[in-house]
């Protein structure tokens, strides 16, 4: 498809309507159909003009990445602009939370989110080898917001790192971690989980690149 040519022949509404959905994909987003009772416009656009957002991400270098089974919508770039790096803790987590994923997932229907507990995520840690002092719930919860900046989990606004506390896993988790890998790259973590912390007491920072778009562990630390 020529962007040049078909752009200008949307109505004013649907040019002002494709210069957000390319700013929420640009920027990063994640767009899903939204909830039943609040559907996401943005999400019915993509799917209508997805050859006309693809015309214009691949000027730029970027693809459009839509997968109706998922139903999640993002963009990708070609030449790994958006390579995640997560320390040890974040490595951890999202391992875990892919485990949790895939086992709601199995019994459960299109429209049931997964939701956590994050008493029973902090359970899930300790089991795999994590001591329990190094999962403080400030620890915990800036772990889990790491997560959600890259539209893997959903933590709302009232989440303070009690047991108690629940949040929701974005079935974008399953593109970052396919199936086939679960196994191997929860073993490989869990060989560094009980892995004593660095002096200063702090993790290792994150960086970003990634060709995919998905989020990869620090390479020193994770899989």
């Amino acid at each position: 498809m020529d962007f040049f040519a078909e752009y200008p022949r949307l109505e004013p509404a649907q040019q002002e309507r494709f210069r957000l959905v390319i700013t929420r994909l640009l920027s990063g987003e994640v767009l899903t159909p939204g909830e039943a009772l609040r559907p996401d416009a943005d999400w019915r656009f993509a799917e209508r003009f997805r050859e006309l957002l693809e015309a214009y991400l691949r000027i730029g270098g970027w693809r459009l990445d839509i997968d109706l089974s998922l139903r999640l919508c993002r963009a990708v770039h070609e030449a790994g602009e958006q390579r995640v790096r997560f320390n040890k803790l974040e490595s951890l987590v999202l391992c875990t939370l892919r485990l949790v994923y895939h086992e709601q997932m199995q019994q459960a229907t299109e429209e049931v989110r997964c939701e956590v507990q994050l008493g029973d995520l902090r359970e899930r840690l300790i089991q795999s080898g994590r001591p329990a002092h190094q999962l403080h719930r400030r620890a915990l919860v800036n772990a889990l917001r790491r997560l959600e900046r890259h539209s893997l989990v959903a933590l709302g606004r009232g989440i303070t790192g009690e047991d108690t506390d629940r949040f929701h896993v974005h079935p974008l988790i399953e593109k970052v971690l396919p199936p086939d890998r679960i196994a191997e790259l929860f073993e490989r973590v869990r060989a560094y989980a009980a892995e004593k912390p660095r002096e200063n007491g702090a993790e290792p920072e994150a960086s970003e690149a990634d060709g995919e778009g998905q989020p990869q562990a620090e390479e020193e630390d994770a899989p």
